[in-house]
């Protein structure tokens, strides 16, 4: 696969932003659209299994220094990888990384009939995981796991689903299409081992994850692939030692992680991003209720082993109640990001778009969004001016849109040396 290099310019990012949120004063189709991926072009998880003291020791100082990346641990307690390395992962765990379950013994599950076996290796040792980082100083909720061997069958399935809301296999490419419901309880991963993928194949997979490249002359039994996926890896140990066949080196793990983040891809752990996923589906298909001042939006949890808290960055049709309509969650007013999205809870079940009451001060209020712009952006020393199909429409000062232009929803595009640049939604007066 040709690869190219991702190059970000102010047109091309607000034209994407544009196709992604909808030309102003357009509702979506749903009064709910969820954001593919939480706003970025893709996404990745790197998971790493059996609990191994190498990836504290190797894994976790790249991982302090990169703190854009989360990643998902599956431990087992085979060889007492669980207990011996117990304070390390709680670490992990503290600094925002994922701990999952892979067994108490990391057992061929498939070759096990009975219930109550199965049970144990699975549902009981969750609550072990979780005690064992409770005593190490860190609150867990396991809600992922990770078949040992990604041996799986209907029986094996059933009792990961009484426990936890998404389980890993593994298998071929590991990518995930953002509209096509997956399995849940048998999630498909990238296997990258020393023999295995190489460094220059996983850096492929990435651009793949990221809809970049020429895919015209894919492997016809491949995924045909439409857009940014989210990618699985399923990774073992951490280290230079090369006698150990299922490792992989620190240098090329945070190459692929520096790749990852180049790619624009949201690199977070396999629940995270797992839950997002599986949310979307449900709360894009909510119907809504008119009410006297707007409507509200109710929907079920898929599962009840999802995280405690599932963030989505949606689009939210507020135009169809008023031009300030103030969107709510459990009685608590929502302000919309800068681009017009809003983040939600989806653990909260239901939403409320209103009308605004007398004298309330709005969030959408465009004096509002101005007046914060200025107040976080006031470092910036060049402002331009966009319209909604990214047409550059010249240099002005600061956040007002000059009166020459007609009443209109434009983009502000700030920079400063030094500084990313910044981009702003705004309506002129």
């Amino acid at each position: 696969m040709k690869t190219r290099k991702t190059v970000f310019s102010a047109k091309t990012a607000i034209t994407a932003w544009s196709l992604a949120m909808g030309l102003a004063g357009i509702c979506a189709a749903a009064p709910i659209e969820t954001v593919p991926w939480n706003g970025h072009v893709g996404a990745v998880s790197f998971t790493f299994d059996d609990a191994l003291e190498n990836q504290v020791q190797n894994l976790k100082p790249i991982l302090d220094e990169m703190s854009d990346v989360h990643v998902t641990f599956f431990l087992t307690n085979m060889g007492n990888g669980l207990q011996k390395n117990a304070a390390g992962f709680a670490a992990l765990a503290k600094s925002g990384h994922e701990i999952g379950n892979h067994t108490d013994t990391h057992a061929h599950l498939s070759g096990i009939s009975s219930n109550s076996e199965l049970e144990k290796e699975i549902v009981t040792f969750a609550d072990k995981i979780e005690s064992v980082m409770a005593e190490n100083g860190a609150k867990v909720r396991v809600t992922s796991l990770a078949t040992p061997f990604c041996e799986n069958n209907d029986q094996v399935s059933a009792v990961i689903n009484t426990r936890h809301f998404i389980n890993r296999d593994c298998g071929w490419h590991g990518r995930n299409e953002w509209d096509v419901e997956a399995k849940w309880m048998s999630i498909q991963a990238k296997i990258w081992t020393r023999s295995g993928a190489t460094v220059t194949e996983m850096l492929s997979s990435l651009d793949t994850a990221a809809f970049i490249g020429d895919f015209s002359n894919a492997n016809p039994w491949d995924v045909s692939v439409k857009g940014g996926s989210w990618l699985v890896v399923l990774n073992h140990g951490v280290t230079d030692d090369t006698g150990d066949d299922y490792a992989t080196n620190p240098s090329d793990i945070k190459k692929l992680f520096q790749h990852a983040l180049e790619n624009d891809l949201w690199v977070a752990p396999f629940g995270t991003i797992g839950a997002y996923h599986r949310a979307h589906f449900i709360v894009d298909k909510a119907e809504k209720t008119e009410t006297e001042n707007g409507y509200t939006i109710k929907w079920d949890i898929p599962n009840e082993h999802m995280p405690e808290s599932v963030p989505l960055r949606v689009k939210i049709d507020t135009k169809s109640v008023d031009e300030k309509a103030v969107v709510e969650q459990d009685g608590k007013v929502l302000k919309p990001e800068s681009d017009g999205t809003y983040i939600i809870e989806f653990m909260a079940k239901a939403l409320t778009v209103r009308k605004p009451k007398d004298g309330e001060d709005n969030p959408q209020d465009s004096t509002v969004v101005l007046a914060k712009a200025q107040q976080v952006y006031r470092d910036y020393t060049k402002f331009t001016l966009f319209d909604m199909n990214g047409n550059n429409l010249g240099s002005i000062d600061g956040f007002a849109v000059p009166a020459r232009f007609p009443k209109a929803s434009y983009i502000i595009r700030a920079e400063a040396k030094g500084l990313s640049p910044k981009i702003v939604k705004v309506q002129s007066r």
